[in-house]
């Protein structure tokens, strides 16, 4: 019965405690028989053992719930997403204070804060003084696309790409027009975003990019450049290429493949080719090095006892099942956007390392589905209860992380809610 709708004999429930006098334990119920017309009706008269009425506990639990809700907001949504900025603000005053670990393998005393914006930075640095970056664990177009941070003193660099990290992240959100502050906030306070900030990782440019190809798909130069922009940098990305296909942009598709090519070698060729030769040598060892302890499927599969050899094999009929499904997607009911989708997950999927920070990305299908804050949005904040930034080979870890992540993107796609998804942005 919609809750409108009174009963034939007496209010609904809901309307009852809207009224504040649904009946509370212990209770006395009085029935009492109005007259009216020509027409009668049954009301219920409900009262507490002292006397009270009974929606005094209702309202007060109503009241208790409410400001529940305030403090989480103002503690999740207000106060969380400072805290990478904070502690970015708190290094740059001096005010910081490490915690000694290793990244990669290698001991930092400072437990590697900031540790992939100083490689990168350093490769930019490199290219500004004339030097080759190399070895360097990203492709040469990664390098030159620091320059503009090489340029800079250390400290004036972080504050640069933290502003750039953040207005990203922002950007994105605005371009797939995300409507909700709170929406901004939930992206800027969970871990992955967090992690992006400490860490200084390309993951908030990376959704940004994603976000322009959707919101440009329909403009060759714009969708192919975004998808070049994330492919060169980060190659697990790859299957946005197929989802040019798979949706029938087939001039979209080839323009891509021919500017990542350009760009490519265009960008080594100005290095001298230098690195180029041993880069699948040190990606491989790179690989070697972290691809077990991350939070990936690949990990996952290892941490129960799969041999690597039988782990790749798995991987290799998954990526031809994956770029199957997003095919077969595409042409099916709101296929467009729900291949885009598959296009993301799959790269993030098939990447034989992941860590949380990769799962920024992720909020570029949330924001597909859903502009207005819905628990999509909320569930990757569960991120803050993973104890470390690596799996350690813990199979229950790794499957709790990817539940959040996959589970996030697919709340946001599930048809029956509350909010109704959102029908698909539209291509300028």
């Amino acid at each position: 019965m919609h809750p409108s709708t009174p009963s034939p004999d007496r209010g609904s429930p809901s309307s009852n405690q809207a009224k504040g006098w649904a009946p509370t334990s212990p209770t006395a119920i009085a029935w009492r028989l109005p007259q009216s017309h020509g027409s009668s009706r049954v009301e219920v008269v409900s009262q507490n053992a002292a006397g009270a009425p009974a929606g005094s506990v209702p309202r007060q639990w109503d009241r208790f719930v409410a400001h529940v809700r305030i403090a989480l907001e103002a503690t999740f949504f207000v106060l969380v997403p400072f805290f990478a900025p904070a502690v970015i603000v708190a290094y740059l005053i001096g005010a910081y204070h490490s915690h000694p670990g290793s990244v990669d393998g290698i001991y930092f005393p400072d437990g590697g804060f900031l540790f992939d914006l100083h490689v990168m930075w350093k490769a930019g640095h490199d290219i500004v003084t004339g030097h080759s970056p190399y070895p360097f664990v990203y492709p040469a177009p990664a390098a030159f696309l620091m320059v503009p941070f090489g340029i800079l003193p250390w400290k004036l660099a972080v504050i640069a790409f933290t502003l750039v990290s953040i207005g990203s992240a922002v950007l994105a959100l605005r371009l797939l027009e995300v409507k909700e502050w709170r929406c901004y906030a939930a992206v800027l306070a969970c871990v992955p975003m967090t992690s992006s900030i400490t860490i200084g990782t390309l993951g908030p440019l990376l959704l940004l990019a994603t976000a322009v190809a959707w919101r440009y798909r329909d403009r060759r130069w714009f969708a192919a450049a975004a998808i070049v922009g994330v492919v060169v940098t980060k190659l697990f990305l790859w299957p946005l290429a197929i989802w040019l296909i798979a949706t029938r942009r087939f001039r979209t598709a080839a323009t891509t493949i021919g500017l990542g090519i350009v760009v490519v070698f265009g960008s080594w060729a100005l290095l001298g080719f230098d690195g180029l030769r041993e880069y699948p040598h040190r990606l491989g060892r790179v690989a070697g090095l972290e691809q077990e302890k991350s939070f990936s499927p690949f990990a996952l599969l290892r941490s129960l006892g799969l041999s690597a050899t039988t782990t790749r094999v798995t991987f290799a009929f998954l990526t031809l099942a994956a770029i199957a499904a997003i095919i077969l997607i595409a042409r099916g009911r709101d296929g467009e956007r729900r291949s885009f989708v598959a296009a993301v997950v799959a790269g993030i999927a098939l990447s034989p390392i992941v860590w949380i920070h990769y799962f920024v990305i992720l909020f570029a299908p949330i924001a597909l589905y859903r502009r207005r804050l819905s628990i999509a949005w909320v569930l990757p904040l569960a991120f803050w209860l993973v104890p470390g930034p690596e799996s350690n080979g813990s199979p229950a870890l790794i499957l709790a992380v990817l539940a959040v992540a996959g589970g996030s993107v697919a709340l946001a796609m599930r048809q029956k809610s509350l909010l109704r998804p959102r029908t698909a942005v539209t291509s300028p």
